[in-house]
Order: C-alpha cells, then structure tokens, then sequence
C-alpha cells in the first residue's frame, strides 16, 4: 500500500485543477473537483496500484477488466465524459451527450493537470492535446463537445497557457450554454420525398412490362448533374470528374458519362477492359488500385492511363509494369487528425493513402525512379454533407503542394468524392455551386503569387452525380402480420446490400400511393436466408398489399454494382431512361444459366 504517495499526488492534482479553476471564475467546481478521490472506495484503490507514474484506475483495471474505482469515479463528478454517456440516436445506441460549458472546460482544465501531474519536467503545452487525439475515450465524446475541447487544447498548444486561460475566462464561459439537447435531426414528412422521376402509374407499367426485380435510371437527371458540376467548376484550370466505375459500373451508364466529359477511376483489370470498351482512353482513365494484383497492373500496360499510387511501397511494381510515365498521382492523407465541422478522421486507420512525411521523405527515391511531375490525391471523407469538408482537403493539398513543389512538378490537384447526397426526408442536399466556391477561395488564398502556377483541378464524385437519379423497382410478394409487420418483396439484400452492410437508409415510396398521409410501420424484407436482408426497417408507408410496386431512391449509385449471388439470387437488370420516355436496356437479368456458366460439373 502507498497511502501517503497515493494521497500526494491526488491532492497535487486538485490543487492544479483548483487554481486553473479559480483563475477562469469556476470557484465551486474548483473546490469541489475530484472530492470522491478522498472516499474509502476510490482511496483504497489508488493506494493499493498507486506507482506516480500511472493511474491507478488504469492499473486495476488490467488486473481486473475493470476498475472499480473508476466505476464510482466517474459517476459522481460530471466533469467526466462517461457522466454524460447514455442511449440516444436514431437506432438508440449507447453514445455521448453533450456536455454543459462549465464542465467541458473543467474537462480541459483536468487534462491540463493530469499531464502536468504525470510528465513531471517533460510537460509541455501540447502533451493535453496530444492525449486526447490518442486517447480511446473520446471517441465516445459528442461532437460538438469534442470540437470545443480541440478548440481549447489547440489554443493552448499554439499560444500558451496564459492567453488560453483568458480566452476560456473571457470567451468560453461568457456564452456558456447550461445544457442543450442531442436528439437527431428530426424526420422531414416522407411523402415529400416520394415522387419519383417516373410517375407512379407509369412505373407500375414498366414493371409489369419488364418484371420486378430491376433498377432504372434517369438520363436526363444524370446529364443535369453532371453539367452544373461543370459550370461549379469552370474556374478551374483544365477540371474534369473521374468518375469512380466501382459506383456504377455499366456499359450504358459509362459512355453517358463520357459524353458529357467525365473521366473514370479504375482499380482493377475488369474495370480498366470495361472503360476501353467504352471508349475511354489516356487521360480519361486515372488508374487507382489498392493492394493490386499481378493482373491489374499488367492490364494497366495495355490500356494507356494515368497511374495513381496508393503506396509507395508499389513504386517497383509500377515501375517493373512501365506504369512511371508522364505524370504520376500520389494519394496522400495528413500526418494527424483531420478535421472538418464537428468530424474527425484519425488517418491512422485507414487502408488509403501515404502519409504527408511519408512523401516529402520520399521524393529523392521517386526522381530516382524517374517521376518528374506529380499529382495529389486525397479521399478523408465519405457521404459528408458538410460544408467545410472540401475546402478544407483542398487546403491541405494546396499547403502540402507548395511544399513539395520546390523539389518536384505539380500538375493537379485532386480533391477527389466524399461529397454526400440527402437520403433522407428534409435533408438538404449539399450545395455544390458553394462547396466549388469556397475550393476557388482557398486556390487563390494560398496558390496567388506563389511559385506553384495553376495546377490542374480534378474531383472523383460517383455518388454525387448517379445516385439519386436510379431506383431500384420492386414488387411486394407477401404481407406477414406478427407484432412487427412484414413486407416480403421480390428484390433483397443480393440486389441492395448497403441498408444491410452499413444500416443505410434509402426512401421508399409505393407506385400510385404516392404522398398518402396515413401510414404504418413495415420492415421491408427479402428472400435471401438471412435475418439481417431488410431494405428498412420500421419505415412508414402506406398500406402495403401483394402486388404493390415499390421504388427504393437513390440506388443510382454503389446499388447494383455491390450485388450477389448469394442464396441464388440472380442479379437484377438495369435500363435507362431516356427524355422522350424510352426505355434502354442497359444489362439483362440474369439467368440460371449464368448462375451455373461457372461451375465445373
């Protein structure tokens, strides 16, 4: 036992916390901070695992699991995120709440001695930070609460300890918010969202015609998306959009998309034979692949394109395959954090990517390799409807470009997709003519007057420009009524897996039951012999009979492409539409014979 040493350390903290307290205008909490350390229960702890070096709850905690102490810790001193962890959400899940202004910058203050308390001599302005973005804890922490946090430990790592503590006592607390909610955006009305490019009727005829399962998607609103995405960016020097084939990788899809001037990214053999096929050609097809095969990169010498690399670790591989020609693409994410609005994306998960450092270290060996000239990828972000999200990669590009650009060409900058599409009732869709502008204003902040001279500008939406111009068609085969009431139709999972991969939502409406009021609650399911096939779940729609036609929005995008055979499903067909009201078969439906072509029996 370590009573005594246990003992000084805890009150060394309090009274660290107790005078940042005091010097903010906190003077209860400082007074009251962390009294329940000086309970038997959490006494009795600390003495037993006390080292000065660690916290004793940590310690417990590897020999039990658990940590006692902690357990009665963190329930009575509301400067603690925990405290504020309860269920909420949409799908009612364990989360964190919001925390009230006083005691998030308690929270702050508490960091601030912990470390002071822990790194001794070492300390420094920047460790309560530092501790943050590592620490597992907060990725329980709300949002907003954790931007304020940031906000507050970056100042103070950037300017100081001094001039922080001014801005919490004259800023922070000045317009503190005693405690405000943290329900979800409410549901817009359903049956605003219910019309269809194709009227009700009409789409009951054409499933009648064609046969249920199948998507349709609609020209006319592909083409209109695809030219106010070129008037956003008109400004920008040499712009095009890589469409992603991954997103909709269909013969008749593709070659629109050609015409109205959109390149393709291409990871694989398959896509880059598809997208030949199609017409494209050189600086149409960014080549992208992650973790490739022999054959992708050996298809990739036959079909001329712009290669991408995701690793550098594949420098010899594209150089074995003649691939280091012309300008080379480099996807590239920040050493940190990355922060957008109230988003975070800790770079260190993800499988994409080399590291700014990574490259800067790098550029001997890629000159050595004979790269001349660059262009910088960088995809942080999916489905984001934030604002902030663009111009804030756009930033990091830029600033990383300069850098770079005193040792190697730069000729493009790619700010690549991630931009998000309003699934759901009452969301707004992302506007882009803003989202263009604010790249505009971040090009010329940082690139006017420097040595770096109009680089090229490309983006690689997929999502964005298909799909909400697709649906997937439907027909309702059979109505269970239990206490849940279920809709059985005849596509599933194996035709539109992301409501089961991801839990994502997509809006249906019912052909001719369009903008009824009076609804009920169905899960919407399929054949394939899981319980996890629901196309949604405790949705309201209107009264749902056998041979209702359903329309599940905006699929016009990673729906089709990401089907299956499980089961023995057979994979739907897909036709267009086109403005005089023609329909154009685009792929067939599948038959048991393609289910069986490749077996060996």
């Amino acid at each position: 036992m370590h009573l005594l040493g246990h003992f000084k350390t805890i009150t060394h903290h309090k009274l660290l916390v107790m005078g940042y307290c005091f010097r903010v205008g906190l003077i209860r909490q400082g007074l009251m901070h962390d009294m329940s350390k000086y309970s038997l229960t959490e006494l009795r702890v600390g003495a037993k695992y006390y080292t000065g070096t660690k916290s004793p709850n940590a310690l417990e905690r590897e020999e039990l699991g658990y940590s006692t102490a902690w357990l009665h810790h963190k329930g009575r001193n509301r400067h603690h995120l925990e405290y504020w962890i309860d269920y909420g959400g949409r799908d009612f899940h364990i989360m964190g709440h919001p925390m009230p202004t006083k005691y998030m910058v308690e929270l702050c203050l508490d960091r601030i001695a912990a470390c002071r308390v822990y790194h001794g001599k070492n300390y420094t302005d920047r460790d309560p930070l530092d501790y943050l973005v590592n620490s597992r804890d907060s990725r329980m922490m709300h949002p907003v609460t954790k931007a304020q946090v940031v906000e507050i430990l970056t100042m103070l790592a950037e300017k100081g300890e001094k001039e922080t503590l001014r801005y919490i006592r004259r800023v922070v607390l000045k317009h503190a918010v005693a405690l405000y909610p943290s329900l979800p955006e409410p549901e817009g009305d359903p049956a605003e969202k219910d019309p269809c490019f194709l009227s009700g009727n009409q789409l009951k005829e054409l499933a009648d015609e064609l046969g249920t399962p199948f998507y349709l998607y609609d020209e006319k609103g592909i083409v209109e998306t695809s030219e106010r995405l070129k008037d956003a960016f008109s400004w920008a020097n040499g712009y095009r959009n890589f469409f992603p084939v991954k997103a909709t990788p269909t013969a008749g899809i593709l070659k629109l998309l050609r015409e109205h001037g959109h390149g393709v990214v291409c990871s694989s053999a398959a896509e880059l034979e598809l997208c030949r096929r199609c017409g494209f050609k050189g600086d149409e097809i960014l080549f992208l692949p992650n973790y490739p095969r022999e054959e992708d990169l050996a298809m990739a010498e036959q079909v001329p394109c712009m290669p991408v690399l995701d690793d550098l670790g594949l420098l010899s591989r594209f150089l074995n395959h003649g691939l280091l020609r012309g300008t080379v693409g480099i996807r590239v994410k920040p050493d940190g954090m990355f922060r957008f609005g109230l988003t975070e994306v800790s770079p260190d998960s993800m499988k994409f990517g080399v590291t700014a450092s990574a490259l800067k270290a790098a550029i001997p060996k890629l000159k050595e390799a004979g790269i001349r000239s660059m262009g910088l990828h960088s995809y942080m972000a999916g489905n984001t409807m934030s604002p902030e999200y663009y111009p804030r990669l756009t930033a990091f590009l830029c600033d990383l470009a300069l850098e770079l650009s005193r040792d190697i060409q730069i000729d493009y900058i790619n700010i690549s997709g991630g931009i998000g599409i309003a699934y759901r009732p009452g969301q707004q869709q992302m506007d882009l003519a803003a989202a263009a502008s604010a790249v505009k204003a971040v090009f010329q902040e940082k690139l006017t007057g420097s040595t770096l001279v109009n680089p090229g500008l490309y983006t690689e939406l997929g999502r964005f420009v298909t799909g909400p111009h697709g649906v997937l068609v439907t027909r309702v085969t059979h109505i269970k009524e239990e206490k849940r009431t279920f809709a059985g139709v005849d596509a599933s999972s194996a035709d539109l897996m992301r409501p089961m991969m991801y839990g994502a939502y997509h809006h249906i409406s019912v052909a001719g039951k369009e903008c009824v009021k009076d609804r009920k609650p169905y899960d919407v399911v399929g054949a394939v012999c899981e319980n996890t096939d629901k196309l949604a779940e405790n949705r309201m729609l209107p009264a749902l009979e056998a041979g209702d036609v359903l329309a599940i929005h905006d699929a016009g995008a990673h729906g089709h492409s990401m089907g299956y055979q499980y089961g023995g499903r057979l994979r739907s067909g897909e036709y267009l539409l086109h403005p005089n009201g023609e329909v154009q078969q685009l792929r067939r439906p599948e038959t048991i014979e393609d289910y069986l072509s490749t077996q060996v029996f």
